[in-house]
């Protein structure tokens, strides 16, 4: 088992329900193997298809894809900001390009039917899907699971997890890999301050 199958073992981290398709765009780029899964138009579409967030046929531009890395970029920035406890007050320039991301992607209000009322993108295509991914931000933190959703707090790593523990403290994907390395630095730190006293 590599280090990536540890942290995406099931249950492991894992967002529940739709957050877990937020989770998984963010962690298209991995940080420590250096592979992008949005590394061109086609890719992005592929992905975004493949997540129920467009169309099998949907297709995407370099300008829209520039756009959902800066996203995906934007969403980590905050979900760092979540590891702090409490979460940070102001989540700073992540949240202020998230805003402004936000911005050009509306949404609107459906009514079905039977009188549900639900968010849904204003847009099609590649900007609808990008839309679908903030809206699946906005009802986790009407659910006051958004904060929980968390990027490692390892520089090299920064891999997004959902944070199951009571207090919601977590700061690392995985205790046993990044909250280890984490500590033996730390051990290692120390011991050599003690040995220059």
């Amino acid at each position: 088992m590599t280090v990536r199958d540890a942290r995406s073992a099931p249950g492991v981290g894992q967002a529940p329900r739709k957050l877990a398709t937020l989770q998984a765009f963010v962690n298209t780029l991995d940080l420590e193997e250096g592979t992008d899964q949005l590394g061109s138009p086609a890719a992005l579409a592929s992905w975004l298809a493949g997540a129920g967030l467009a169309a099998p046929d949907a297709a995407a531009s370099q300008a829209e894809l520039d756009q959902a890395i800066t996203l995906r970029e934007a969403l980590r920035g905050v979900l760092r900001s979540h590891v702090s406890h409490p979460p940070a007050a102001d989540a700073g320039e992540p949240a202020s390009r998230l805003r402004s991301i936000a911005a050009r992607l509306p949404a609107g209000i459906a009514v079905d039917s039977h009188g549900q009322i639900t968010a849904v993108p204003a847009g099609t295509g590649t900007a609808a899907a990008l839309t679908r991914i903030l809206l699946i931000a906005a009802e986790a933190a009407t659910l006051g699971t958004w904060t929980r959703l968390k990027a490692c707090s390892a520089d090299h790593c920064q891999w997004a997890f959902y944070d199951r523990s009571p207090a919601r403290t977590g700061c690392w994907c995985s205790m046993q890999i990044c909250g280890a390395r984490s500590k033996s630095r730390a051990y290692r730190r120390r011991a050599a301050a003690q040995a220059k006293q």
